[in-house]
């Protein structure tokens, strides 16, 4: 199957295994959903870099022409004093229990207060969004993916899949 991290339980516990782990780098599959979380991660500092590879390699260059099941995103862990900047990524929605919220719920969270049965995020937490194409919206194709402040300010709501700190 070469959609192996399309659930983001796997990614979410993937990352945090090996960044309790004390590894630099690691890769994982590549699919546009992943690609989007860690695009996320990385620009709140919880990660060093990104890069696209092979499953040995971190060469961009390479990536296009590859079979979609060697393709890989290859992450850069960050630490701190020995401790990972990364030390929490859970799953919110899970395939038996979905959590969307709407713009107002969602601004309710953010600020630290309970909505949906879901406690609000604390100082140095995220929320990864999932918004879903809405054509009344003029949006259009792909699910998008968004910390929780940008679809707030954006005036979403979404399926909430993560929190991270």
């Amino acid at each position: 199957m070469s959609h192996r991290f399309t659930a983001p339980h796997r990614l979410c516990s993937h990352l945090q295994n090996v960044s309790r782990g004390a590894v630099a780098r690691t890769s994982i599959p590549y699919t546009e959903a992943s690609l989007a979380i860690t695009s996320i991660l990385l620009r709140h500092g919880l990660i060093s870099s990104l890069a696209l590879g092979s499953p040995n390699e971190a060469r961009p260059s390479i990536f296009p022409s590859l079979a979609v099941a060697d393709r890989r995103i290859w992450v850069a862990l960050k630490y701190r004093n020995g401790l990972p900047v990364l030390r929490n990524m859970n799953v919110v929605s899970k395939g038996s229990f979905r959590v969307d919220v709407d713009h107002g719920e969602l601004g309710r969270i953010l600020t630290g207060k309970r909505a949906r049965n879901v406690a609000g995020i604390s100082m140095g937490e995220i929320l990864v969004v999932r918004t879903p194409p809405d054509p009344k919206k003029r949006r259009t194709g792909r699910d998008i993916f968004m910390d929780g402040w940008e679809a707030w300010r954006t005036g979403l709501g979404g399926e909430l899949l993560l929190r991270v700190s």
